[in-house]
């Protein structure tokens, strides 16, 4: 058009202005401005949905005119129940479900009896929307796909104009021959900030120039407008034809216009697993684009008929291959008809083979993306750094590289994508040498490399390091990392730990990586010291008696005996801060190690720095001797941090101010209010009244002969009558008792009137009146015990209080009950004698859902307490028994049983105790190894199932890797046989992971293993039918399932496999993980690697190694057994190998063996099995021990019963001859002799010659001849000793 004014033309019509193409806005534009030199043409813009007002304002404001519409019917018609004949197998319809059939079907009825319209079909997942578009088949209709994975172009109906790419309108309006594209009057008129942005990106790619201070289009540029696409993705097919590529140019363009939506990814999480596993082979090693061509590539090679069938079984987005092939077409034409450029047929790429096409490639793609480049960042967590905006991205998760296990140091990308988390899409692998190529005007690249985050490893740590290193929930490792970037001013730095390799990894800049290095290293020996020098308190024995504390003995590493109290010492110190949020624990655990040696542990309180009076509470510091803990209180109220140190000896420790280990002593006091008739009833087993009554015939009984006779109203009782008012109940029952065998099941006298004495209060001051001699003087006597009279109700004849002493003066409260005993108070009559019973309380505890499972098994149980045999009432009886069920706050319940003999709690605690604690599974089969699979998802389906099937509850310790079963014993019994059963077969399928990365394996070992086994690995299947194979391209791993020695003849083939492999062209070896245990010289079986050395063993033969130190008691202490090592075997190992007896049976060892080898300073206690120790006298004089667990008196120096005033030498004779003093003692005595028959030492001080023994045998004195009776004796005496009558 030669006639730019169009003086022509009097009027133009525009139609369908809401499409909004970019020629349709640069019209407009250039219209506007005609309109104002030719103020006589006329222009009428016509459409049903544009923003009439927008143009309206955008055209001098011009009239707006409506044309009212019409709206159309629609009819809703649903698919029928599926038919017989469309649940039938359909072989063309690639698994689709029926429905989907049916749908199809409808639609077609509908267009084939219905005039022109439009249907929609509603559908429930992309995959069977474009299936249902495949299959619908009709000349004069269209299937058009709706869904939400449609490309922003098919799915948007916005104007055009404002989806297209700024740089084609920038082109297009410099080509018009508009010099400054920011006078151009738009529309809707982008910022100038992307104006500038387009231009700059035109810059790079070489279509624009700028000349004069105004921007002019290149050859190049020329060549883009004409080719009317996207600038980078021309730039990539003009590049293409110089490199001699295109074909590859041409197909990669397309590619990347596509690149959204190739590979199909939906279904179930299963389906998505295969859908990862197929697209592994395609992918290349280069990035996404060379995958996007590979598979290009490989269609394109398929015949037409089976391109649907390769795509479903791969799948590949049908619909977006045949879009890729369209846009080739179309390409293909724009450049011969507009370029005069014939593109081949033929590849000179391939994917299977590396040559140069591949490198230039990648320059290719470069020239295109030149300001997407990222650069690898050093630290995965941060992954990739752009470098035109210095922000991180991810490679995102479909991305081809994540296939290889490598990180390429630079890489090109085609989009961003902000989600969740922000990635990098459509990815292509570059070299540095490319980019030194390239001339950015915003960055350099070389200078980039010295921003990439340095990284180091720290090893030689053990797990348990490891762990305490991070804290709680990391939350010491976030706090370090937060310090450190504060400090170094790098919000970069990161600290990766990985505990399963024991290793931690640290990023951080050049400048700064090593100083980190330093201060994780010593932040991990800190930790490691602590581990060594950990030490773990333990009392020889829990028993203990009366008002005596547990001798305590500190444990450490190799089991080893480090110190044993035997007084009653403070080991430990609780420690207070008035601040607990401004001291550091490592500064205040460096302040007590540097105040004070021989640290060997500490706790921290929980709750630490809440309102309230544990607000200053920080924690609990112990140490090897009791001289150090005395040191540490020294420091009490030092200054640290700027807060005030608070020390106190701990009072919950076993050691110094100790908690009692006892609940409290209780005593039940009793006492007549009402006076005795003098008679009284005995109450006996059946039968046996007469018996009483025949066996107690003229008793006498406090001074009075009574008399007894069976009761007229119980045949089962006796009456005694005749009784002094005196006389109480316990009083008849002990004559009773001495008197008859017969069984006495109560006694009780019939009283008359009552008596006032004293009010409650009075009563119980007189109570304590009495106790009070009998406590300790240091303090108030309302510390020690408590007192409570209970007020009576007008029928009892007893008066009732409770006693209650401290739980430590069980041998105090002894005494003062002896004392009470039969007493009456002060003020009372004689007659009201004091009965004082000790009540000995249990209980026995379980948890809510535990009690659901043994509720009614826990009811019978308790009834048949109540109405055992000797109670007198379903509660309480003779022998005093009191059961009571109780709900605790936090839903648990427990049962305490209560009587006045340990005897009797002890008999009700025991079938208690075995249904409340349940059955404990015990097997040689449930290792730890195997109990650790309750912690998995099928494990705790497992328990489940097993509960709901049987009825019984399963409880997990996860702590102590305990299981424990309740429920009825038949059913238990089941429970356990199938639980173990179960939990076998489930180690022996037990799943693990065969890893396709890591160490000297190769980058593209996954890829290799789906060529050689396939995506399904249906090779490896068939190799290995009985195990289950599934491979994680996400992980890359291999999770099996099988028997274990099926798992190393995969683990033997993977291994042999990776090894025909190398990088370069060099095959690298495959790191050995076969390890030998040092002590059975086997591969390392249920691997366990010792904290303190790190050196890897069987668990069995760590736990043979130390029970054979418990059986031999000379292993002490235990040490590592690999050649040269010899490193003690650390708590944290100890605690970890063993269950809870066991690590008490091996603490029991190793005293053992630490007082053999004390030389002989200290030894057990002589009673037979007595856990106690004392120490030895060294003295000549032995001094008392008394054994808290067996209550033996001992002597310290020669070791037997304790011989107050006799010397040991002297007590040693005597114990060899025990009469040896008896005979010094009659030396020279002529009125003692011994009797002929038995030996016994006769004393005679006055009366006749005539002696009777303790034998029976009559002597006479004279002559110590014998005779059977005293007659005979007296008639010898006569006739031979005449003068001694």
């Amino acid at each position: 058009m030669k006639d730019k004014k169009l003086y022509g033309v009097s009027c133009i019509i525009i139609d369908e202005a809401h499409e909004r193409t970019l020629n349709t806005d640069l019209l407009l534009g250039l219209l506007k401005e005609l309109l104002q030199e030719r103020l006589d043409l006329r222009l009428i813009i016509m459409s049903a949905t544009v923003d009439a007002s927008k143009l309206s304002s955008y055209f001098f404001g011009c009239g707006t005119f409506h044309v009212l519409g019409r709206s159309f019917p629609v009819e809703i018609k649903y698919v029928p129940s599926a038919s017989r004949e469309s649940l039938d197998p359909l072989p063309s319809s690639n698994n689709a479900a029926p429905y989907v059939c049916d749908v199809v079907k409808m639609a077609t009825e509908i267009h084939v009896a219905e005039e022109d319209g439009a249907i929609l079909a509603f559908l429930t997942s992309q995959a069977e929307v474009e299936w249902a578009c495949e299959k619908f088949q009709s000349a004069s209709a269209i299937a058009l796909p709706l869904h939400g994975k449609l490309s922003h172009e098919e799915q948007c109906r916005e104007p055009e104009i404002c989806k297209v790419h700024l740089g084609i309108a920038v082109l297009r309006i410099l080509a018009s021959g508009i010099k400054n594209v920011l006078e151009f009057d738009f529309i809707d008129a982008p910022s100038v900030d992307a104006i500038d942005k387009a231009t700059r990106n035109l810059v790079q790619l070489g279509a624009v120039a700028c000349k004069h201070d105004a921007f002019v289009l290149t050859a190049d540029g020329h060549y883009l407008v004409k080719l009317g696409m996207e600038p980078r993705l021309g730039k990539i097919i003009l590049e293409s034809l110089r490199y001699g590529l295109c074909k590859e140019g041409v197909v990669l363009a397309a590619a990347m216009a596509n690149a959204s939506n190739m590979f199909c990814r939906v279904g179930t999480y299963d389906e998505k697993l295969k859908s990862d596993c197929l697209k592994v082979r395609f992918c290349h090693h280069a990035g996404d684009l060379f995958t996007l061509l590979s598979v290009y590539r490989e269609w394109v090679s398929i015949s037409q008929e089976y391109r649907n069938k390769w795509c479903w079984e791969n799948r590949i987005n049908a619909k977006t291959m045949r879009r890729c092939r369209d846009t080739v077409l179309e390409w293909e034409n724009s450049l011969k008809n507009e370029l005069n450029i014939i593109i081949p047929t033929y590849w000179r790429w391939d994917p299977l083979i590396v040559s140069v096409h591949d490198k230039n490639m990648k320059k290719i793609i470069l020239s295109s993306l030149a300001d997407n480049v990222a650069m690898y960042s050093g630290y995965d967590r941060l992954g990739y750094e752009v470098v035109l905006s210095g922000e991180y991205f991810q490679l995102h998760p479909s991305c081809s590289l994540q296939v290889f296990n490598q990180k390429p140091k630079w890489v090109v990308f085609a989009e961003l994508l902000s989600i969740s988390s922000q990635y990098l899409v459509c990815v292509t692998a570059i070299d540095f040498d490319s980019l030194s190529d390239i001339v950015h005007p915003l960055f350099d690249f070389s200078k980039m490399e010295s921003r990439k985050l340095q990284f180091r490893v720290i090893k030689g740590f053990g797990s348990v390091a490891l762990k305490r290193f991070c804290g709680k929930s990391n939350g010491s490792l976030i706090a370090l990392v937060s310090h450190m970037r504060a400090i170094y001013m790098d919000e970069r730095i990161g600290i990766e730990i990985n505990v399963g390799d024991n290793e931690i990894q640290l990023f951080a800049s050049s400048k700064d990586i090593e100083k980190i290095y330093e201060c994780v290293n010593n932040a991990l020996k800190y930790e490691t010291k602590w581990l060594r020098n950990e030490c773990l308190e333990k009392c020889l024995y829990r028993e203990v008696r009366a008002g005596a504390s547990p001798p305590v003995a500190l444990v450490g590493a190799g089991a080893e005996i480090k110190h044993l109290e035997l007084g009653n010492r403070c080991l430990t110190v609780d420690v207070y801060l008035s601040n607990v949020n401004m001291a550091d624990d490592k500064e205040v655990l460096t302040f007590l190690e540097k105040s004070v040696s021989g640290v060997c542990g500490y706790n921290k309180f929980t709750g630490i720095g809440q309102d309230g009076d544990n607000a200053e509470r920080w924690g609990r510091v112990s140490f090897l001797t009791p001289e150090a803990a005395r040191k540490a209180l020294d420091f009490n109220g030092s200054e640290l941090c700027g807060c005030v140190l608070k020390l106190s000896p701990s009072r919950s420790s076993v050691g110094g101010i100790r908690k009692s280990l006892f609940a409290a002593v209780k005593a039940k006091i009793s006492w007549p209010r009402r006076y005795s008739k003098g008679y009284a009833i005995v109450r006996c087993a059946r039968n046996d009244a007469q018996f009483i009554v025949d066996d107690c015939f003229n008793v006498l009984i406090g001074g009075r002969f009574v008399q007894c006779q069976t009761s007229t109203r119980d045949m089962n009782s006796v009456v005694i009558r005749g009784l002094d008012k005196e006389t109480s109940e316990a009083e008849i029952l002990e004559v009773l008792h001495k008197t008859t065998n017969r069984r006495i099941l109560d006694v009780f006298l019939i009283r008359g009137d009552e008596v006032n004495n004293h009010s409650v209060d009075a009563f119980e001051q007189a109570i304590l009146k009495e106790i009070a001699p009998f406590m300790p003087s240091q303090g108030p006597l309302s510390n020690y015990c408590h007192v409570q009279v209970f007020a009576p109700e007008p029928k009892d004849s007893f008066m009732k209080a409770w006693i209650s002493f401290d739980g430590k003066l069980h041998l105090e409260a002894a005494k003062a009950l002896q004392h009470m005993q039969g007493k009456a108070l002060a003020g009372c009559f004689s007659w009201q004698k004091m009965e004082c019973q000790q009540v000995f309380h249990s209980t026995a505890s379980c948890s809510a859902s535990v009690y659901v499972f043994i509720e009614r098994q826990l009811d019978i149980l308790l009834k048949s307490f109540k109405f055992r045999p000797g109670n007198s009432s379903p509660s309480e009886g003779v022998c005093g028994v009191c059961c009571d069920l109780e709900r605790n706050e936090n839903g648990s319940y427990r049962v305490k049983i209560s009587a006045n003999a340990t005897k009797t709690v002890a008999e009700l605690r025991r079938p208690l105790e075995q249904l409340m604690n349940g059955k404990k599974v015990n097997h040689c089969s449930l290792t730890p190894m195997v109990l650790q699979l309750l912690f998995s998802k099928d494990g705790i389906m497992l328990m489940k199932s097993l509960q709901q099937e049987m009825g019984t509850y399963i409880l997990f310790d996860r702590q102590n890797l305990t299981v424990r079963i309740f429920g009825p014993e038949k059913k238990v019994d089941l429970t356990e046989q199938k639980l173990i059963a179960s939990l076998q077969a489930l180690h022996d399928k037990e799943q693990t992971d065969i890893p396709l990365r890591g160490g000297a394996m190769p980058y593209d070992l996954m890829k290799k293993v789906v060529e050689k086994f396939g995506p399904d690995l249906h090779v490896l299947k068939e190799m290995f039918p009985e195990a289950e194979f599934m491979l994680n391209t996400r992980r890359h791993v291999i999770s099996f399932s099988g028997k274990k020695d099926l798992r190393l003849q995969v683990e033997e083939m993977i291994r042999d496999f990776a090894q025909s492999f190398g990088v370069n062209g060099s095959v690298k070896q495959y790191e050995d993980d076969n390890i030998a245990c040092p002590i059975c010289l086997c591969e390392v079986e249920d691997c366990y690697q010792l904290e303190a050395c790190g050196h890897k063993f069987c668990q069995s033969c760590l736990v043979e190694q130390l029970e054979s130190a418990m059986r031999g008691r000379d292993g002490f202490p235990v040490g590592c057994a690999h050649e040269g090592c010899g490193m003690h075997i650390w708590l944290t190992d100890l605690k970890s190998l063993l269950p809870c007896q066991k690590l008490e049976d091996l603490f029991r060892a190793s005293l053992s063996a630490f007082v053999a080898s004390s030389g002989g300073t200290y030894r057990f206690c002589p009673s037979p099995d007595c856990p106690s120790v004392y120490r030895v006298a060294s003295g000549m004089v032995g001094d008392l021990f008394v054994c808290g667990a067996c209550y033996a008196d001992t002597c310290t120096r020669c070791h037997v019963e304790y011989h107050p005033f006799v010397s040991c030498e002297k007590y040693r004779e005597l114990k060899e001859d025990p009469d040896m003093s008896l005979k010094e003692w009659c030396k020279g005595k002529e009125h003692v002799k011994n009797c002929p028959v038995c030996r016994y030492t006769v004393e005679k001080v006055d009366g006749c010659n005539h002696i009777e023994c303790r034998c029976g045998k009559h002597i006479c004195w004279v002559c110590l001849e014998i005779f059977m009776s005293g007659d005979d004796c007296y008639a010898h005496l006569r006739s031979v000793h005449p003068a001694t009558l």
